[in-house]
């Protein structure tokens, strides 16, 4: 027969719950805005714009559940790193949030423009910035750690993708003139995608510490940086 649970372990599951809701809300809206984006359907993107308040009234809640947890039942060494995490988690997948609505409003200033190329490397790399918040809230969540040299590779990539899209971008502008505003939304667009990744990358940071204490740096294995990159 298992022990019973503690009102602690019942606060932290309960906040784990909805950390999980607000990522799938988050990154949901991330790729419906990108999906949005690359049809410049405006519907699409009022919905988004509509849907936000929820990860923002989510992101809140949790927080406060932080806190009133740590108040109240005054948790210790493991616990509270995992409640410290759940709280800058929280934090960090409000700010793909905001992305989503910031892509949903370039879609309105998009309204009587077109796009000038097939769009390639914008759904790729947002597929990616999913990706990586994928792997990033296994670890917070699961306590699941395996795939960081995955997260460290698919960052490399996304960078490559960007770097060649706006080389391409100015090679696009050197031809013709009528594109600047379109050229400048796929950069900001673009820009969106990476910061994503870099709050998965956040997440994943503080995913190691709460599970081993130890706090690591990502995203050096494929910089050059060799000497502090994990082997």
């Amino acid at each position: 027969m298992s022990a019973m649970r503690t009102q602690l372990e019942i606060h932290i599951e309960e906040i784990g719950n909805r950390l999980k809701e607000l990522h799938a809300l988050s990154s949901g809206a991330f790729m419906k805005a990108m999906k949005a984006f690359e049809l410049l359907d405006q519907e699409v993107a009022a919905e988004v714009k509509r849907n936000s308040q929820q990860i923002e009234e989510l992101s809140m809640k949790v927080e406060a559940k932080v806190f009133e947890t740590i108040a109240r039942r005054q948790p210790v060494a493991s616990d509270l790193r995992r409640l410290a995490t759940y709280l800058q988690v929280a934090h960090h997948l409000h700010r793909v949030g905001r992305y989503a609505y910031k892509i949903a409003h370039i879609v309105k200033l998009c309204k009587d423009l077109e796009h000038f190329k097939e769009l390639q490397s914008l759904p790729y790399v947002a597929k990616l910035a999913k990706k990586t918040l994928e792997i990033a809230m296994k670890g917070v969540l699961d306590n699941d750690l395996s795939h960081l040299d995955d997260l460290e590779k698919m960052e490399a990539d996304s960078d490559r993708e960007t770097s060649e899209m706006f080389e391409e971008i100015i090679e696009y502008l050197r031809k013709r003139k009528d594109i600047t505003t379109m050229a400048m939304f796929y950069v900001i667009v673009g820009r969106y995608c990476e910061r994503a990744a870099d709050q998965a990358f956040a997440i994943a940071e503080r995913a190691v510490y709460m599970v081993t204490g130890e706090k690591k740096k990502l995203g050096l294995a494929y910089k050059g940086s060799s000497a502090d990159a994990p082997h």
